[in-house]
């Protein structure tokens, strides 16, 4: 219920002062995923949320946004899962696989931090979204934007397809988790060359 009166309140922030249009909307579903996008702005997880995940939201959110007692409670009546970058307890990890198997969508942000450059060039992945995706038996659905928000100019964000890993399923993690987390970000570079000629016909027209 919290969840969903902040998201309300956020619709008319989001569409005013970071503008967004997404392609691709009708390829997200409500089925339990882990939800990959790259990361230029604090302001992406709430487009993230106001555009797509109408009902709740659960965010892996990085463990210093959580150092006051009003802030780390609102944070997690709102999905919030603190993680420790370097060290992330065994607790989180469980938590993080209870909501997946749960039927609850994960939404992770795989580069581990906001490229501050700006530029389409993606960091190398962490490995948590596809460890999480394989050992919750759940697909991947992959998210761009077309680059770093800001204030009143509009943005793009697209909806790839869903990544199924199945074929992953019952195989020894540490033998593929690598793989898997390089899959995905060629899939991710190519949604991102595909919302480039989404824009750029935009623009012609």
């Amino acid at each position: 219920m919290l969840y969903r009166i902040a998201r309300a309140f956020a619709l008319p922030f989001i569409a005013i002062f970071h503008p967004t249009k997404v392609f691709g909307k009708e390829k997200f579903s409500s089925e339990s995923a882990v939800i990959c996008c790259n990361h230029y702005h604090s302001s992406d997880v709430l487009i993230v949320a106001a555009k797509l995940l109408k009902k709740e939201m659960n965010v892996l959110a990085k463990a210093e946004l959580f150092k006051g007692k009003f802030t780390s409670s609102c944070l997690t009546k709102l999905g919030a899962i603190k993680v420790n970058r370097g060290t992330p307890e065994v607790s989180v990890h469980k938590e993080i696989l209870r909501r997946l198997k749960a039927g609850k969508q994960l939404l992770i942000f795989p580069e581990g931090t906001r490229n501050q450059a700006g530029t389409h060039d993606m960091a190398e992945l962490k490995n948590g979204a596809a460890v999480y995706a394989i050992k919750a038996r759940v697909p991947i659905i992959p998210l761009m934007f077309h680059h770093k928000s800001k204030f009143f100019q509009k943005n793009y964000l697209i909806v790839g397809d869903k990544i199924d890993l199945s074929a992953y399923y019952g195989k020894n993690i540490h033998e593929v988790k690598e793989e898997v987390s390089q899959l995905l970000h060629d899939k991710m570079e190519a949604l991102h060359l595909e919302l480039d000629e989404k824009v750029n016909a935009l623009k012609r027209k």
